[in-house]
């Protein structure tokens, strides 16, 4: 019985981390097919954090400013939105589509939104 609970959870482990993978090419190919359509990319770093180093085509729009300036964006061009690790480009996605942002992509790290 022990077994085949080590069965399930190694099963469990497997499907998450496949799951984890799909998500991961799902997102590379809006990124691409984004980058192709001349999306905007916001950065949501700090200001201090985009200085050190950025997507060269990226805008720094830090998380805590994106509110306000989300009004100025253009709600018909894609963006993505990108950060250090996922973390509050994730939120940055949340708060776009909640203001009526309907094509936004969570790229995650910075690095990741580079041609």
């Amino acid at each position: 019985m022990e077994t085949q609970y080590q069965y399930l959870a190694f099963g469990a482990v497997i499907a998450l981390l496949g799951l984890k993978f799909w998500r991961l090419k799902q997102t590379q190919k809006k990124v691409a097919e984004f980058m192709k359509q001349n999306a905007i990319i916001i950065d949501v770093r700090s200001v201090e954090e985009f200085n050190q180093a950025a997507n060269p085509k990226s805008q720094n729009i830090p998380l805590d400013t994106l509110n306000e300036a989300c009004k100025k964006l253009d709600k018909t061009k894609p963006i993505i939105v990108c950060c250090a690790s996922g973390m509050r480009s994730s939120m940055a996605q949340s708060l776009l589509k909640r203001q009526g942002f309907t094509n936004v992509v969570n790229a995650g790290p910075w690095t990741k939104t580079l041609d």
